[in-house]
């Protein structure tokens, strides 16, 4: 069965509950779908009976052994704009000549009692009010015959029984390493449940939530390797080391110990580029940011947190994070605002970085590929000499990048001075560095052959300011 149900007002939402498949849901979904979604959605297109492999992994392996029957179908919503009808024969018209422009995204109704809302993707284009940038990847859907595209990050709802909101939690950050790289395999709700024990124990027992350790050995398990950050430990900078991560496009595993809660965190709000005022003392891009965007069960996806009262729960309220990294990041974020700081303050082989006028740090992982990929694209911005040695250094797959701005650069959204740490530098390394560069020179380290170093003087060229590095999808 496919039905189209026309969107003119939020309360054509409510055309839903007369679906038999979706009444039991109808309440549920109908009243999130009114508050979170904007005006672009409308059309919704509804498909039964669907095989969702994350609900069919959790039916044979939990439901099927319940006394009550549980449907073994889902129904998923398709979201669609103005363009897209759908005629009697089940084709899908559009006006443009690109259905998957005309796509939001969809979700999945499960057949559960208490929370059915599974596996989600939506696109930031149709939710209210967003503003900020988040971490995506780009998942193909097909119905009808047709191949859609959409970008988004893996929402559900936890289970209550079989998972909580931590399994969610990790499902969607595995769930989008396996979209995004080739190398994680998919990873399905029930695998990631018994990944949490200590083995396979026949008959798989319903969870009653999970702690940071166990969040870190489903990581390990899935082939990522889990740093993770305590608020105690970090206290001033662990917002700020978070926001790295999130900058660097690896979604955090947020805990809150106090409400016995984890949800993701994959993007960050839009910064407040007035909200700095002149200093001598470094600044950090966080602290003109101060929100994160996370996906939590409770909510629909790409909630604005940050540190208001009024907010179901505060960024304070974090109390330790997990970032599941890729294989070859062994330099911390934290050794990163060291090294940079010390710089700031004490230069380095002759490099002067008094010209920063109240200085304003950036600070994220990306590969070197990416990076290579920006060189190429802001030529015009480097002196020859060092456009040169820049694409032609011997990189490892992933640095830590360190943009230094003064404050009306930054208010700009431009840097002035670059940084590039080796990846996989230890941690107390004196000289974890590619490049180091002020205004008249650059310092460039070949750790990949020579294990030399050398200078590159920009002459009568100092360097202008350049545009900021971008890793997420934005709307800033």
């Amino acid at each position: 069965m496919h039905k189209w149900i026309a969107i003119a007002t939020p309360d054509d939402y409510a055309q839903l509950a007369s679906i038999k498949e979706l009444q039991s849901a109808a309440s549920t979904i109908v009243e999130r779908l009114k508050e979170h979604l904007t005006d672009k959605v409308k059309g919704v297109l509804v498909e039964y009976p669907y095989v969702d492999k994350d609900y069919r992994s959790t039916y044979y392996g939990f439901y099927a052994k319940k006394g009550q029957r549980y449907d073994p179908f889902c129904v998923r919503l398709h979201f669609f704009n103005d363009r897209v009808r759908l005629t009697e024969d089940l084709t899908l018209e559009t006006t443009s000549n690109n259905l998957s422009k005309d796509y939001f995204g969809y979700m999945i109704v499960r057949p559960t009692i208490i929370t059915p809302i599974g596996r989600t993707i939506l696109s930031i284009d149709i939710v209210k009010e967003f503003s900020g940038a988040i971490i995506d990847a780009k998942y193909t859907v097909h119905v009808l015959g047709y191949r859609l595209e959409v970008n988004g990050f893996p929402f559900m709802q936890q289970h209550t029984d079989i998972s909580v909101c931590a399994h969610a939690a990790c499902w969607g950050i595995l769930r989008h390493y396996s979209e995004r790289y080739r190398a994680y395999a998919e990873r399905l709700v029930y695998d990631i449940t018994k990944m949490a024990g200590s083995g396979d124990p026949g008959g798989l027992t319903p969870s009653r939530g999970l702690v940071v350790p166990q969040a870190s050995q489903i990581f390990s398990q899935a082939g990522l390797y889990p740093d993770v950050y305590g608020r105690r430990q970090f206290k001033a900078n662990f917002e700020r080391l978070m926001m790295a991560y999130v900058e660097s496009g690896f979604p955090v595993f947020a805990a809150m110990q106090s409400r016995q809660h984890a949800i993701s965190v994959i993007g960050h709000g839009s910064p407040d580029r007035n909200a700095l005022q002149a200093s001598q003392a470094p600044q950090y891009a966080w602290d003109a940011t101060q929100s994160f965007y996370v996906v939590d069960d409770n909510r629909m996806p790409y909630q604005l947190v940050d540190g208001l009262d009024a907010a179901d729960y505060k960024i304070s309220d974090i109390d330790a994070f997990i970032v599941p990294l890729p294989e070859k990041i062994f330099f911390p974020g934290e050794a990163v605002e060291r090294h940079v700081e010390h710089l700031l303050s004490n230069g380095i082989l002759g490099l002067d970085f008094s010209f920063l006028v109240s200085p304003v740090i950036r600070y994220f992982v990306t590969t070197s590929a990416a990076l290579k990929r920006y060189f190429k694209d802001n030529k015009s911005q480097f002196p020859p000499d060092l456009y040169t040695a820049l694409v032609e250094l011997v990189l490892p797959q992933f640095v830590w990048i360190a943009e230094l701005a003064s404050l009306t650069e930054w208010q700009h959204k431009r840097f002035n001075s670059l940084m590039i740490f080796d990846a996989t530098a230890s941690a107390l390394e004196p000289l974890p560095y590619f490049v180091v560069m002020d205004q008249k020179r650059a310092l460039i380290f070949d750790r990949a052959i020579s294990n030399g170093a050398g200078y590159i003087e920009f002459g009568d060229h100092v360097l202008n300011p350049m545009s900021e590095f971008r890793n997420l999808q934005s709307r800033l």
